[in-house]
């Protein structure tokens, strides 16, 4: 990855540079085999949630067709998701390749929107990187409890991208950079670059009931 990545130059308002690094680090991250998919398989996903999230119906021959649908809805039509989607996916790809996949997705559509929100041109998606998928098991504390898929203990939304760890810590590191981190969460008077915890969390739902989250 280069350092002219996510520059954000068109942005009305100063960026971090630890939020310009964080991006670019998630775009690598992106690029290289995962746990289950090549490079050039998440590379496919990235791609394909992009295009589905401007109203493409497209598929990728790369991809299983039930990986390419989940992509299409998860991009596009989340709250369409009901729970024998989700069971008949992970039955024909496996869990740990449905939740890598929710990963890069949620990665993808987080940095794309907050792109998007700053009046900046999105980040061209990098070039995949070789190597085979490291194919690590899934943790003994992942289990199949009332979530529609197994995830550790307590089922809150850190933990439901448990069963594939490098996903998890991922998109934990977004959540926190956009959101707030698990010791600001305690803190119900917490004021956080210029908004009170109050707003935040108006901001949190008014974005949640838009998007139809049933979580």
């Amino acid at each position: 990855m280069t350092n002219a990545m996510f520059t954000l130059e068109q942005s009305p308002v100063a960026v971090t540079p630890k939020l310009r690094r964080l991006f670019s680090r998630t775009w690598g991250h992106v690029a290289a085999p995962g746990t289950w998919w090549t490079g050039p398989e998440r590379i496919a996903i990235a791609h394909l949630a992009r295009a589905n999230r401007r109203g493409s119906d497209d598929r990728d021959p790369l991809l299983p067709a039930a990986a390419s649908d989940a992509v299409a809805r998860l991009a596009a039509t989340p709250a369409t998701t009901t729970q024998t989607q989700v069971g008949a996916v992970i039955d024909g790809i496996g869990l740990g390749r449905y939740v890598e996949l929710v990963g890069i997705v949620s990665e993808v559509v987080a940095i794309d929107t907050v792109t998007r929100l700053l009046g900046c041109d999105l980040e061209p998606l990098p070039t995949p990187l070789d190597g085979s998928p490291s194919r690590d098991p899934v943790p003994p504390a992942v289990k199949k409890r009332s979530a529609w898929v197994a995830m550790a203990s307590p089922p809150i939304p850190p933990n439901v991208l448990a069963a594939v760890p490098a996903a998890q810590q991922t998109m934990i590191e977004i959540t926190e950079a956009l959101y707030m981190t698990g010791p600001e969460m305690a803190d119900p008077d917490i004021t956080k670059d210029g908004l009170h915890r109050t707003q935040i969390e108006l901001v949190a739902t008014s974005t949640s009931l838009a998007n139809e989250c049933f979580y």
